[in-house]
């Protein structure tokens, strides 16, 4: 991880498809590094409209992570509002325009994003859109692009030869307490073990990542690009 220059002084965005997404793949790492680096978050959806068209239940998923990222002490979110699970249904072009100007106005050296082979669509979609935004051109401030894994979607997947296979780890050890404290933001989403989305499967997740790396608890990510 040290030698990636992760642990301080960059312009970090991660971009989701869903509130909550951002910490189940990357919670712990958000809590190590904003410390003392800058990170943002963009989400690309609401991550409730096409479950349900209760407007109370779309308010409560945004303040669940309104009042999680003032605990965390991070930059409001941005949201792009997209209908959640239909981003297969939006002309790519205009997703992939969206996160060029976010893009453009942070200037992030480094991005966390969904892997592309997830099982949800939104996640699949995110990825492509992602990756065609931070195309490596001199203009370009994108040097490092990290795919995390989101379970009940990555683990779930079923794509021949493409099972997500991690090949960075960060520890979290001193984190995964407050990743599973700051998981419970989002009651609407947890679900009760054994669903793989349950914070003993997200603590069991980060035990197995830890013991693949020689930590107690890990992180994993796919590291897509690292440009020097």
């Amino acid at each position: 991880m040290e030698n990636l220059k992760l642990l301080k002084k960059n312009k970090i965005l991660i971009i989701a498809a869903h509130p909550d997404d951002e910490m189940l793949g990357c919670g712990g790492t958000i809590i190590k590094l904003k410390e003392k680096n800058e990170i943002n978050v963009v989400f690309l959806t609401n991550g409730i409209s096409a479950r349900t068209i209760n407007k109370k239940n779309a308010k409560l998923r945004k303040n669940e992570c309104l009042n999680l990222f003032k605990d965390l002490n991070l930059p409001k979110p941005i949201m792009l509002n997209f209908s959640d699970n239909q981003l297969d249904k939006i002309p790519l072009l205009k997703i992939i325009k969206k996160i060029e100007l976010i893009i453009k106005k942070i200037q992030p050296n480094i991005i966390f994003t969904h892997y592309e082979n997830c099982l949800n669509i939104d996640h699949q979609i995110t990825y492509r859109a992602t990756i065609t935004a931070c195309r490596p051109l001199k203009t370009n401030p994108v040097k490092t692009i990290l795919c995390f894994e989101v379970l009940s979607s990555t683990d779930w997947a079923i794509f021949e030869k493409k099972s997500f296979q991690p090949n960075l780890y960060i520890n979290i050890t001193k984190q995964i307490n407050n990743k599973l404290k700051f998981l419970k933001y989002y009651k609407s989403e947890i679900k009760k073990y054994p669903h793989s989305r349950s914070l003993k499967a997200l603590e069991a997740l980060a035990k197995i990542r830890g013991t693949s790396s020689g930590y107690n608890f890990a992180e994993a990510f796919y590291l897509v690009r690292h440009l020097d």
